[in-house]
């Protein structure tokens, strides 16, 4: 005799699409119903959520909190229960006729932050140690690269326009046009900087004075008024990129006190992470408006995505721009591309394949609040029956 009121999980038939969706808990790395239980008799161990049947009162404050609607009460005993995974076999898995259900642990693409570091720390190492230059001007051999913010406020400086330099200097925007921010997330040395001082940094939060991301539009249209006006680079003496680059080699590493801005804009990151590249960073300010045009961008939410539970993606992003409130609501949150810098972390750490890299234009399946029955459980996916 089968009781599907008994149930540890709940199916939904929809009709009008001809499928058939299951309810189940998602095993979240920060359960609510673990917050909320008086009795504490919910636990997480080995990535799995339990429920102590002996010391639950049956109070459902868990079943009012999750919001998959997963604690379940028994109709007849009005016991409170929850899936479990059958402790990893679960029956249910087993039981489908048509192998519609799948057991499997979760999989991340955390091969990412190999080629990441290695190519963050050959940029520093080429452009803060071996070559000559710095980033605002570069030649390697017959081939420049111009700083765009060090390209304005030189043009606009010595009203002059230099067709060399006109070509050195659009090559790093014609890379954010094709790749967006990816300089911010691979290239630039002070970024790398930013992400093994941030590592140790305590964080505190930023103050409201610090918490608009238009501030760098700002400071770029100041540099570039203030050039004219004084009719020579007035950010570039500033800038911890150029900073760390005019070091000329590490003899010179250490020397100069135009190095004192790198401690402070190391300091932000008490605020928040990359708090520099968040707020301030003309140079991300100008890539971020030519990554509106941009060839890629990032999804997250599609149709693999792990609604109101997984964090990850939000938890990784370095500059923040991941919405947890859509999240939770089962929302895909849209990723504003003028402010990601394409390290790709949320793919790296994303175990559902939710996050993915797509071109522009390139369709893609949005997890909406009335889909909330087709997310996949914490270490299973589900496959809909038609």
């Amino acid at each position: 005799m089968v009781s599907p009121g008994k149930a540890a999980i709940r199916s939904i038939l929809l009709e009008e699409r001809g499928k058939t969706y299951s309810i189940y808990c998602q095993h979240c790395p920060e359960p609510l119903c673990l917050e909320v239980c008086p009795v504490k008799a919910i636990s997480r161990e080995n990535d799995l959520v339990r429920l102590d049947s002996k010391a639950c009162v049956d109070c459902g404050l868990c079943m009012a909190a999750c919001p998959e609607g997963a604690p379940l009460q028994d109709p007849e005993t009005n016991q409170v229960q929850k899936c479990d995974l059958c402790e990893g076999e679960p029956a249910c898995v087993a039981a489908c006729p048509s192998q519609a259900l799948r057991y499997m642990p979760a999989s991340s693409q955390r091969w990412i932050r190999f080629p990441r570091w290695i190519v963050q720390a050959a940029a520093f190492f080429l452009l803060v140690i071996v070559l000559v230059g710095t980033v605002c001007s570069l030649s390697v051999g017959e081939f420049g690269l111009t700083c765009p913010v060090g390209f304005l406020q030189e043009i606009v400086g010595s009203q002059t326009i230099i067709l060399t330099t006109i070509v050195s200097g659009v090559a790093l925007l014609a890379l954010a046009v094709l790749l967006g921010r990816a300089f911010c997330g691979w290239l630039c040395p002070f970024g790398l900087v930013l992400d093994l001082v941030g590592r140790f940094m305590p964080r505190f939060g930023n103050p409201k004075i610090l918490s608009s991301r238009q501030t760098k539009y700002s400071v770029l249209a100041a540099s570039v008024v203030g050039s004219a006006v004084v009719g020579h680079q007035v950010f570039c003496p500033v800038c911890p990129i150029g900073t760390l680059c005019r070091s000329y080699g590490v003899k010179n590493f250490f020397l100069g006190s135009e190095l004192a801005v790198i401690p402070v804009a190391l300091a932000m990151e008490i605020g928040e992470k990359r708090n520099w590249c968040r707020l301030l960073c003309p140079v991300g300010a100008i890539f971020g408006l030519m990554s509106k045009m941009n060839l890629i961008k990032v999804v997250i939410g599609a149709h693999q995505c792990k609604k109101f539970s997984c964090m990850e993606c939000a938890e990784v992003c370095p500059v923040g721009i991941v919405d947890k409130d859509l999240l939770r609501e089962g929302i895909s949150p849209s990723i504003p591309m003028s402010e990601c810098i394409m390290c790709l972390r949320c793919v790296e750490h994303c175990p559902y394949g939710a996050a993915k890299v797509r071109f522009r234009g390139q369709e893609v399946r949005p997890q909406r609040v009335e889909d909330f029955s087709a997310a996949p459980a914490a270490a299973a996916s589900r496959e809909p029956s038609s």
